[in-house]
């Protein structure tokens, strides 16, 4: 199994080359000091996928013209710093109840969804990733996606590669039923792939 590092980097690589724009739109990482001081702040156990993605990139800088689909790596995949993650899950978790406080937000996109990790060591779903999108799926409840964080990265690499995702103007352009034929197989336990 390839690590978290590695394929980050390998994403990085492929943004390099695919979306260069979007790469220069990114903030530099944190400290893994600046990291895990968000785990008391929030309450939260801080896990390796939090270091990584974080210590990797901390979020976007968008300018106010860009659009979402110039903003994200992968569908509901704009990254967010520690800090607007951190203020998201205050938000939508302690403070709306929208969802349970075991969730941490790792991605946005449009329409209020959130990728999300459960970090609940006594959790079945302890470390998969789950996408909260109330609107598109009609349930409040997160629907698993991603198996887990690696699975999620290893996801977006092979849509890239294969042609799946493009930038075309800037933007993110999808083959749906490529992108599904690719995340279904490299995600066989997450719920999201079976239903829709």
């Amino acid at each position: 199994m390839i690590d978290n590092i590695t394929l980050l980097n390998t994403l990085e690589q492929l943004l390099q080359k695919y979306h260069p724009s979007l790469l220069r739109k990114m903030n530099k990482g944190l400290t893994d000091d600046d990291v895990e001081a968000f785990g008391p702040k929030c309450e939260i156990t801080v896990t390796d996928e939090l270091y990584d993605l974080f210590m990797w990139r901390n979020g976007i800088t968008p300018a106010t013209m860009d659009s979402i689909d110039q903003l994200i790596i992968f569908p509901t995949g704009r990254p967010i710093s520690l800090a607007e993650a951190a203020d998201n899950f205050d938000l939508l978790s302690v403070t709306k109840h929208l969802f349970e406080s075991n969730y941490f937000p790792l991605f946005a996109g449009d329409n209020g969804n959130f990728l999300l990790i459960d970090l609940d060591s006594a959790s079945p779903t302890f470390k998969t990733i789950s996408l909260f999108a109330p609107q598109e799926s009609g349930n409040a409840a997160p629907i698993t996606i991603y198996d887990t964080f690696a699975t999620l990265l290893e996801t977006v690499i092979a849509c890239y590669k294969q042609g799946a995702f493009r930038i075309k103007d800037g933007a993110l352009e999808v083959d749906s039923d490529m992108h599904y034929r690719i995340a279904g197989n490299l995600n066989p336990n997450s719920q999201y792939w079976q239903y829709m």
